[in-house]
Formats: structure tokens, C-alpha cells, sequence
């Protein structure tokens, strides 16, 4: 049996050996020469690794399904002239069984491969081919994958059915009498059963390098490798908050947070700014006050909030935001598909930004009183006298929006970061009737909101002792103390909420003073939620959650009939508005 170095893994992972099936047949379609003997099928770690990385691989064949799905459905993205008839039924909610991408096989493909791979891992774990903390960490790892998946179509197809037998093929998911349907509910109440019990933690770190390292986490060619996984914490977090388990979502959320504070203890800056959006990472800033035409937007400046998404200083810089990041590499298949869905330039440029997603974004203020949300600038660009969608294209640009090279389609799907997981926190927060909490998380920060003047003085008293901190018990018991007399930095004190990082004015603070407002304080959380992670792939089901949390479908029905109004189809907005006005009538049809 021949084992491998990390730097064979990654390249297995860029170049996405899609694995058929994980049973004793074979391994991958194709064997590379320096691949792991296919006859010799899940002997032992390095082979449960090969499984681990050749999932990861098909998963990278869903990132344009997974992006189409979750923002052309919904209200800030739009189909150009350029694209065809299946692009348009998602955009009008016309769907027709025959649409490529409302196929739910892809899916359940890969969960295919998931249930083979742990009903494989079960094997090994009982004849001694992997320890007992290789097997958690794979098998938590793998079946996490499977739980993204299993929401994803949830949240798109409602009730479907659930699965975790290895089977031959998909085709047998065609019995409805063996797989009945699950519904919505039921299957978060199984996924969530299916993680909580597992290892939630990432796989533990290298100890060597090269033939002998068993971990897959380690760095190769500059990229820590923990960012291609998926952060259970977040997962479970967001299928808690999807259940209505607010408060074990917000434990989850905030655990994830503290993630730099608890490994470091405060000794250095990345344990106070890892994951929180802050006063000194990635921020909507000028180099001259009063030029607005100075906004830090580059493709060399780490700390410009366009660094998010094309920062050159992979580490810190980058794993400070991004919490789950696959890369699409240059040299490798497959190409990186965003540059075909959103690019004119070497692309087809088949979407682009609704009208609605860009009046959001340009009926803002500033805190300096420039006008326009400087988030919408950065994240639609007019090329060629086009609006193009650019945050999914910055590595593919130069700092003058020109490919480097228009045949180097490298890139990155950006499937979780910072912003997202305190924008969940913030919603599990305001859903748990602590409205505050969330008000800090979105708006200004924790140091602002709770930081109590003197009554009749205007001051803030010097000692911060019984300031900045929440006093709440867990999981919202938050300390963002920054005071010198004593001196203290609490593990918050850097954290300045969404907005606040993205120069814009506080929030009304009658959203949750003197009486909080729960519903008031969720819609702006979703409203910040779209003009921050616009074109990520969360915008759908930030919606469609409000919508079936509130039995309002028509919550989310007027916003994509706003989309096609703005956009001038009118009539078409009327027709959506009326399908969406139920539940039924939110999903696509089902058929495999």
C-alpha cells in the first residue's frame, strides 16, 4: 500500500477525484499513479483519508447548485440576458420537473457516498484499522457533509427522504414505499440527533509532515487545510436555529466565536479578533476622511473589507473571517464555476445583481455621511458597462477588474465566515428574547451597548469593572471590557458588530430599549444579513426560516415579487407572490 504526502492530498482535493462509490469495487473513476491501491480498498487511515478528501471533491461539483439555488430564488440576484429558460423559471418560480437545477439527485449522490464511507469507517474502527479518535474525527467529519447536504434539500425540496444505508445507487431512493418522505422537521430533529452525539471538534492538528502524517489538518502551498471542512459547530448551530433550539444555537454560535480566545487565552491580537467582526480586520474605511473616492479596495490590502474576499496573505488574515473555504484552483479541475455564472470577461455572465439588491444597498448613509452602503460597491462592480456580481470573482480580477489571465479560473467557494456565524448569533439571540444581545452583535458591539454612563454626568467611568459585559448567564454571557484602570482586555473588547464594521450608523436602540422588539430586531438582522452576505448562498434560507418561524410565507413571497417588479416584469411578480403565498408553494417539485 503506498502512502501519501499531504501536499498528493490537496491535489486530490483541487483536482476533485470524485469518488463512485466508497464500497470494495473501486475507489475513484480514475487511479492516479501515486493513487492508493484500489484492491486494497479502506485498509487503513491513509485510505479513510482518500474517502474524507474524495467527498470533499464531489461536494466542490455542487458549488454552482448551491449558489444558483440559494440566491436566484430569492431577492437579490437576477438572471441576465444571456440566460436560458431553467435560470429564468428559478428566477420566476416556474419551475418544471425537467429543470436541471432542481434535480435533487446530486445531492443525494454524494450522501450516497457519505453513508458508504461510514458504514466503511464502522468496519475499520471494529477490526482495529483506524483508533478510536482517527475513526471520531473522520466519521464526524463525513457525516456533517451528509448533514449539509440533508438541509440543503430540506430547505429547497421540504419533505424528502432520509437516508443513511449504504445503497447502490440513487435509483433506489425511487421506492417510496422503502424511503418514505421525511418531513422538514423530522429531518432536522435526525440530523441534529446525528451530530450531537459526535465529535465536534476540527481534526487535531500535524504532529510530522510528509509519508508518515496522518492529520488532515496541516498547511500545504501557503493554505491551512482546516478551512476545507466544515465547522461542525456552525453546522449543528445553524440546524439548531433552524429547529427553533435557540438557545443550544446560540451556545454553538458562541463557542465558535471564543474559538482564538480559548486556544490562546488573550497572549496575542488573533485571540481577541478571530471570528467577530471588529474595529481592526477587513473594514469599509477611507484614506482620507471626506474622499469618497479613497475607500481601501484592493486586491494587496488585508484589512479592506474587500480583503474578505480576494486577500493575498493566506493564515491569520484569511482564517480570522473564513471559517469554510474550498478552493478552486487554477491548475485543476474542476474550473471554478462563479466565473461562468457572474463574469463578462472569460465567463457567460448569466447572473447579476437584482435592481432591489442594489436600491437596498444605495439607500444607506454612512457614518461619514457618504451616501450608499460601501458593501454594495465592493460587491457589484460595472465592467464593460455591466453590473457584475465581483465578490465571487476577486481572485480571478486584478486590482483594474481585468482577468490576469482569462484562462487561470482560480478562485474560492466562500461557504461560512465571521459575519455569518454572528448574524446567526444574533438572530438565535433575538429569538430567545435576549434582544439586546443581538442588537450588540449586529449593530455596535457589545463594549458600546453595554457600556452604562453615570446618570446626570455624561461620562464613562475609567474603571470598566462592572462595565461592558452582559452579566447574563451562558451562553450570553459576554465580556467585552476594555479598561486601564485596572488594566483588562476581555475576550470581546475588539468586536464592533456588522454594521459598525461596515461604517454605517447604529441601529435604532428602541429596538430593544425600553421594551425589546423582537420582530423588529429580526428584520433588521435579515435586512443586515442581505447587504453583508449577498451572493453567498445564505440568502434563500435566511428568508424561507423567518418565513416558516412566523407561518408567513407571504414574508417571503412580497420580497421576490418586489425583485421581479423592480426588475420590470411585474406580472411575474404577481404569479410568484401568489405560489410562494403558501407553504406547499415555497418548494420545488420533487422527482428523481
Amino acid at each position: 500500500m503506498k502512502k501519501y504526502s499531504y501536499k498528493f492530498v490537496y491535489r486530490i482535493l483541487l483536482a476533485s477525484c470524485l469518488v463512485t462509490a466508497f464500497s470494495c469495487k473501486k475507489l475513484v473513476d480514475v487511479k492516479p499513479e501515486d493513487q492508493v491501491d484500489i484492491t486494497n480498498h479502506f485498509q487503513n487511515v491513509y485510505d479513510a483519508n482518500a474517502a474524507v478528501i474524495g467527498i470533499y471533491g464531489q461536494l466542490q461539483g455542487i458549488a454552482d447548485r448551491y449558489i444558483v439555488l440559494n440566491e436566484l430564488r430569492a431577492d437579490l440576484m437576477s438572471p441576465t440576458m444571456n440566460a436560458d429558460q431553467y435560470l429564468r423559471q428559478l428566477n420566476t418560480h416556474t419551475v418544471t420537473e425537467d429543470n436541471p437545477w432542481a434535480d435533487p439527485k446530486p445531492f443525494y449522490r454524494i450522501i450516497m457516498n457519505c453513508n458508504d464511507a461510514l458504514a466503511n469507517f464502522d468496519i475499520m474502527l471494529k477490526d482495529a484499522k483506524l483508533t478510536q479518535r482517527d475513526y471520531d474525527e473522520r466519521y464526524a467529519d463525513v457525516n456533517a457533509v451528509r448533514a449539509f447536504l440533508y438541509l440543503q434539500l430540506g430547505i429547497h425540496w421540504g419533505n424528502v427522504p432520509y437516508v443513511t444505508d449504504p445503497l447502490a445507487t440513487v435509483d433506489a431512493l425511487k421506492d417510496a414505499a422503502k424511503f418514505p418522505k421525511t418531513n422538514f422537521n423530522d429531518l432536522l430533529d435526525k440530523l441534529i440527533a446525528s451530530m450531537a452525539n459526535r465529535n465536534l471538534d476540527d481534526y487535531a492538528a500535524a504532529n510530522a509532515t510528509g509519508a508518515t502524517n496522518t492529520s488532515l489538518n496541516t498547511t500545504v502551498d501557503g493554505y491551512p487545510t482546516n478551512l476545507f471542512f466544515v465547522n461542525k459547530r456552525c453546522l449543528l448551530g445553524d440546524l439548531y436555529l433552524w429547529r427553533g433550539r435557540y438557545r443550544e444555537a446560540s451556545t454553538m454560535y458562541k463557542y465558535v466565536t471564543e474559538t482564538g480566545y480559548r486556544a490562546a487565552g488573550g497572549a496575542n491580537d488573533a485571540s481577541f479578533w478571530q471570528y467577530k467582526p471588529n474595529y481592526s480586520r477587513f473594514l469599509i474605511t477611507y484614506t482620507k476622511a471626506g474622499d469618497e473616492n479613497t475607500l481601501i479596495d484592493d486586491n494587496t490590502n488585508n484589512n479592506g473589507w474587500r480583503g474578505i474576499f480576494a486577500a493575498t496573505t493566506q493564515g491569520t488574515e484569511t482564517s480570522s473571517e473564513w471559517i469554510w473555504t474550498i478552493p478552486f484552483d487554477r491548475n485543476f479541475a474542476p474550473v471554478n464555476p462563479f466565473i461562468d455564472l457572474f463574469s463578462n470577461q472569460g465567463g457567460r455572465y448569466l447572473l447579476t445583481a437584482s435592481g432591489l439588491a442594489l436600491d437596498n444597498w444605495n439607500s444607506q448613509t454612512q457614518s461619514n455621511g457618504f451616501a450608499g452602503d460601501a458593501r454594495g460597491r465592493i460587491s457589484v462592480r460595472t465592467i464593460n458597462g455591466q453590473p457584475v456580481i465581483a465578490k465571487q470573482l476577486y481572485y480571478y480580477l486584478n486590482n483594474a477588474l481585468i482577468p490576469t489571465n482569462i484562462l487561470q479560473k482560480q478562485g474560492r467557494w466562500l461557504l461560512y465566515r465571521a459575519a455569518t456565524l454572528n448574524l446567526h448569533f444574533a438572530e438565535a439571540a433575538c429569538r430567545d428574547n435576549q434582544v439586546q444581545v443581538a442588537y450588540a452583535l449586529t449593530s455596535v458591539g457589545f463594549a458600546t451597548v453595554y457600556n452604562s454612563i453615570y446618570p446626570g454626568t455624561g461620562t464613562v467611568p475609567a474603571d470598566k469593572t462592572n462595565l461592558q459585559q452582559t452579566l447574563l448567564p451562558a451562553p450570553y454571557d459576554i465580556d467585552a471590557r476594555n479598561g486601564d484602570v485596572p488594566y483588562y482586555r476581555g475576550p470581546w473588547h475588539r468586536q464592533i458588530g456588522t454594521r459598525s464594521r461596515a461604517n454605517l450608523p447604529a441601529l435604532n436602540p428602541n429596538l430593544y430599549q425600553p421594551t425589546p422588539n423582537v420582530p423588529g430586531m429580526e428584520d433588521a438582522i435579515i435586512a443586515e444579513d442581505a447587504a453583508e452576505l449577498a451572493f453567498e448562498g445564505q440568502r434563500w434560507g435566511d428568508l424561507l426560516r423567518v418565513a416558516l418561524r412566523r407561518n408567513d410565507p407571504n414574508y417571503l413571497a412580497s420580497k421576490v415579487a418586489a425583485k421581479l417588479s423592480r426588475d420590470g416584469n411585474a406580472a411575474a411578480g404577481a404569479t410568484a407572490q401568489s405560489k410562494l403565498s403558501s407553504i406547499a408553494g415555497l418548494y420545488l417539485p420533487f422527482k428523481l
